[in-house]
Parts: structure tokens; sequence; C-alpha cells
């Protein structure tokens, strides 16, 4: 392998290795909100409960998915 190559390499699996890195530590929150959660089947009856808490307000759900 020719040494540019080997660099090239190094350099993509360093960029995919952060940016993994980014996607699965928490982001932070702001000082008084409640931190993010990842939703899943075992957490979706305290989602519905907090979703339901506050009927007055806004509420947004964004759901993301790789594909």
């Amino acid at each position: 392998m020719k040494r540019s190559n080997l660099w090239i390499s190094l350099g993509v699996a360093v960029a995919a290795f952060l940016v993994g890195a980014y996607l699965w530590f928490p982001a932070p929150t702001p000082a008084g909100q409640h931190p993010l959660t990842r939703l899943s089947s075992s957490n979706a009856g305290e989602f519905a409960a907090a979703f339901d808490a506050a009927p007055a307000g806004h509420r947004v759900v964004l759901l993301l998915s790789p594909t």
C-alpha cells in the first residue's frame, strides 16, 4: 500500500470514530431542561406520561430514522 493511501485510510478511520462518538454520547442540554433520552419500547409508557402531563403547552416530537 502506498504511503498516501495509508494516510487517507487513517484519516477516514479517525473521521468515522469522531462521527460515531458524536452520535453515541448524549448532547448537553441547557440548564433547567430535562436531559435528552432515546425512545425505546422499555420507556414508551414514561414518554407518554410526560407527553400528556402538560396539555396546555406546546409539544414537539422529533423522530429520526437512519434509513
